[in-house]
């Protein structure tokens, strides 16, 4: 991959964990974005509620892409949708239990995927790394930065 511009390796890099994750998750029938959601979820279990709305910028993912997700992890009995009691326009996101089996899956398969990731790099290295990743999206996500404002 050297010699490729940044923006193509690291889309090479993102797609090729997202294969590996998806294959890991194979059996569970769980996508990685399916995961992110229902560790999401799970953080957030017991401190506030959780919103579709939250779900989408957390995931940074469309409406539809969104609900549609939320339909396959509700018909697989991962989650359970309801309209918001003090407001109907939200709709409130909770995990109903059954994702106890694969959260510790889910958590161990995450941990090791960072692990090969940083394999051979110092924490140093690491730490710089962190520092380049924050730098690039901040540069990308400013808008007085931006090349064609």
């Amino acid at each position: 991959m050297e010699g490729r511009d940044i923006g193509v390796m690291i889309k090479i890099l993102s797609e090729t964990i997202n294969q590996q994750m998806n294959a890991n998750f194979k059996d569970l029938n769980l996508t990685m974005q399916q995961m992110q959601i229902l560790r999401f979820l799970r953080k957030r279990q017991g401190q506030t509620e959780t919103s579709q709305k939250d779900i989408q910028e957390y995931m940074r993912l469309s409406h539809p892409t969104v609900v549609n997700m939320l339909h396959l992890l509700q018909n697989k009995g991962f989650i359970h949708t309801e309209v918001s009691p003090k407001d109907r326009r939200i709709k409130l996101v909770t995990l109903t239990g059954q994702e106890e089996h694969v959260i510790e899956e889910v958590v161990r398969n995450r941990n090791q995927m960072e692990t090969l990731l940083v394999q051979g790099m110092s924490d140093d290295e690491q730490a710089d790394l962190r520092r380049y990743l924050a730098q690039m999206y901040h540069n990308i996500t400013d808008p007085s930065r931006h090349l064609y404002a």
